[in-house]
């Protein structure tokens, strides 16, 4: 399955699909074009991804990374429970903007 980012508004973006190495850096790179038009404060619907593990984990730091670098404030929502178990094994749970 393929993954991809639409777009909802300038402040709400969904990742739909299955999040895995084969497709990490092209949503990386998608994310953070659309996290460059943004307005200053963003939402990340994870709430249609299928499947998830230490690559959306990756995604999320790059992408948390790439809009403090902006002075963007993000959040992350419904994140899958797979994803928040590799985030709490690893111990970035704690610095994850989740709402």
């Amino acid at each position: 399955m393929s993954a991809h980012i639409e777009p909802l508004s300038d402040q709400h973006l969904q990742v739909i699909g299955e999040l895995d190495f084969d497709n990490a850096l092209a949503l990386k790179k998608a994310g953070e074009a659309l996290i460059d038009r943004a307005g200053d404060a963003l939402e990340m619907d994870f709430s249609r991804v299928t499947r998830s593990g230490s690559a959306g984990l990756t995604l999320l730091c790059s992408w948390l990374r790439h809009a403090e670098q902006l002075d963007k404030r993000i959040f992350f929502t419904h994140l899958p429970a797979d994803l928040m178990g590799v985030a709490k094994v690893s111990g970035v749970d704690q610095i994850l903007p989740v709402k």
